[in-house]
C-alpha cells in the first residue's frame, strides 16, 4: 500500500473501497480527523490578520499551528493504524498454539487500539480548543467551524470503534474495561463539545 501521507484523494477512496484489509475504517477515521483539523485551520486563516480580531492575533496563531501539528499526527495515525492491523492479521493467520502468535499477540493487539485511542484523545483535544473559538474568529466562517467540530466528533466515534472492535481480543477484563471507558469518554465530551460548537455557531 502506499504511504498515506502521499495518497491522492483519488486514491485514497479507491484504496478504501477496494476488497483489501487496509487501509480500512481506522484509516478512514484518521483522514476524517485531519480534513475536520484542516477545515479548521481554514477559520483561522481566515481569522489571522484581520484588524477586528487583533487582540486574538497571538492566541489564533497558537491554535493554528496546533491545528496544524494535529492534522499530520492524525495522518501519521491513519497510517500506524493500517499497519498495526497488518501486523494482527498476519497473527491471525497462525494456529493458536503459535509459540510466535502466543508471543507476540497482546503485544499487537495493544499496538491496534493505540493509533485509534490515540485519534479519539486528539479529537476531543482539538474540540476543546475549537470550543473556544467562535468568540475570535472570521465569523463569516462560523459555518467551516460547525462543520470541523462535526468531522472531529465523527472521527472520534469511528476511532472508538476501532478500539472497541480489538478489545474482546485482550485477555484482562479490567484492561478492557479501562480502555473502552476512555474511548467512551472521548466520544461523548466531542458530542457535547461539537453541539455546543453548532450553537455559537448558529448566532
Amino acid at each position: 500500500m502506499e504511504g498515506m501521507q502521499s495518497l491522492s484523494v483519488e486514491s485514497l477512496l479507491h484504496q478504501l473501497a477496494d476488497r483489501c484489509p487496509v487501509p480500512g475504517g481506522g484509516a478512514a477515521a484518521g483522514m476524517t480527523a485531519a480534513i475536520g483539523l484542516a477545515t479548521a485551520r481554514m477559520v483561522l486563516a481566515y481569522s489571522i490578520g484581520r484588524k477586528d480580531l487583533a487582540d486574538f492575533e497571538a492566541s489564533n496563531a497558537e491554535a493554528a499551528a496546533e491545528l496544524e501539528a494535529w492534522r499530520d499526527e492524525a495522518v501519521e495515525l491513519a497510517a500506524s493504524d493500517a499497519a498495526a492491523f497488518q501486523v494482527l492479521s498476519a497473527l491471525w493467520k497462525l494456529p493458536e498454539d503459535d509459540p510466535h502468535r502466543i508471543a507476540e499477540w497482546h503485544g499487537a493487539v495493544l499496538a491496534a487500539i493505540a493509533p485509534p485511542l490515540a485519534t479519539c484523545r486528539m479529537c476531543r483535544s482539538a474540540c476543546e480548543l475549537l470550543a473556544t473559538l467562535p468568540d475570535r474568529t472570521n465569523p463569516m466562517l462560523a459555518s467551516d467551524l460547525a462543520v470541523a467540530a462535526i468531522l472531529l466528533h465523527a472521527a472520534c466515534a469511528a476511532a472508538a470503534w476501532n478500539v472497541r472492535i480489538n478489545l474482546p481480543s485482550l485477555d484482562d477484563e479490567n484492561e478492557r474495561a479501562r480502555l473502552a471507558g476512555e474511548a467512551a469518554d472521548d466520544v461523548e465530551c466531542c458530542r457535547n463539545l461539537a453541539a455546543e460548537i453548532e450553537a455559537a455557531c448558529d448566532t
